[in-house]
């Protein structure tokens, strides 16, 4: 019986090594943690699936990867599949993997003395366009208040971010985590948070194109599975998981400590995304993102929950 379990363990790890491996785009963030640590761990080995990374800078970047046909998967968000469903459908969400609604932070230079929202009026600010950075400074700024067009509005890149603070390009931005830390980390008293309610949740997502799903369906639902050991991982071990974020994400293991607990690791398909993706929908139509004529998408055609289903059937909610 032992020999047998090895021997059938010995030819698993030789097919998954002769496999062409499932590239995933990887978003440079903490929302990416279950994917670091499948990696590290050898949770992929284990269940069998030969995956490789590429690592990008956001999920619309990552999203624009795989379109283009750099990889199979990408890790996002879900406003990056609303603003490309309007042009097309050939891709779709596997699972959610992580939920926060703390993730994406106002920060503004200490001399603007911007101390809350409503000071954001008549002021300089940056977003990175395409991406939940532009979504959530639109909801603060209707939500106090504050007409859009009464601001000036600057396109940044997160790796921009830190310099057009510094050079006083801008007088505050929305930009996630971990570049939030970066910045502070950086420019010190420079620079404060500006407190913002919590608007929107979040969910960070395995997305993959349907090419891949019809071709190779039995490989992503051990990637779903990957997920789930990861996830259920970092419940167990939060210590070993701050301290493989901490590296991968070069910042101090104090910073992802305090920011730790915002962050709900878990796999899900529940039907607040679709409703959530629905009202991004009717945001990007209503503001000019994509042609008002456009029709609005049907965003649970755009969820395959089939290997989620068959993972974990209790985290899928879609009526």
């Amino acid at each position: 019986m032992v020999r047998t379990a090895l021997f059938l363990s010995f030819l698993l790890s030789s097919l998954v090594a002769q496999a062409a491996p499932l590239r995933i785009g990887v978003s440079e963030t903490l929302l990416s943690l279950p994917l670091y640590v499948a990696e590290a761990e050898g949770f992929f080995q284990k269940r069998g699936v030969n995956v490789e990374f590429v690592n990008c800078v956001g999920g619309n970047r990552c999203m624009k990867n795989m379109l283009d046909g750099q990889t199979d998967l990408a890790t996002a968000t879900e406003l990056p599949v609303v603003f490309n469903s309007f042009s097309r459908n050939d891709f779709a969400i596997l699972t959610s993997f992580v939920s926060v609604s703390n993730d994406l932070k106002v920060v503004a230079r200490a001399e603007a003395k911007i101390n809350e929202p409503g000071k954001l009026r008549n002021k300089t600010l940056g977003y990175v366009k395409g991406s939940a950075s532009q979504y959530v400074l639109d909801l603060v700024l209707v939500y106090n208040g504050i007409d859009p067009d009464t601001v000036k509005l600057k396109a940044i890149t997160p790796e921009t971010a830190l310099t057009a603070l510094a050079n006083k390009e801008v007088d505050a931005l929305c930009i996630w985590e971990p570049f939030v830390s970066r910045i502070e980390l950086e420019l010190g008293t420079d620079v404060q948070l500006v407190p913002i309610p919590k608007l929107y949740t979040e969910t960070f997502n395995l997305i993959a194109m349907q090419s891949a799903i019809k071709a190779r369906p039995q490989e992503l639902e051990r990637i779903v599975q990957a997920l789930k050991d990861s996830t259920q991982f970092i419940q167990t071990h939060p210590e070993k998981v701050k301290a493989l974020a901490a590296k991968r994400l070069r910042v101090p293991v104090t910073l992802i400590d305090k920011i730790f607990d915002d962050y709900r690791f878990r796999l899900s398909l529940n039907r607040s995304l679709p409703r959530t993706m629905e009202g991004q929908g009717r945001w990007a139509l209503r503001v000019g993102h994509v042609p008002s004529n456009l029709p609005q998408p049907n965003y649970t055609s755009f969820l395959y929950p089939a290997f989620l289903k068959t993972v974990d059937p209790s985290a899928v909610s879609l009526r």
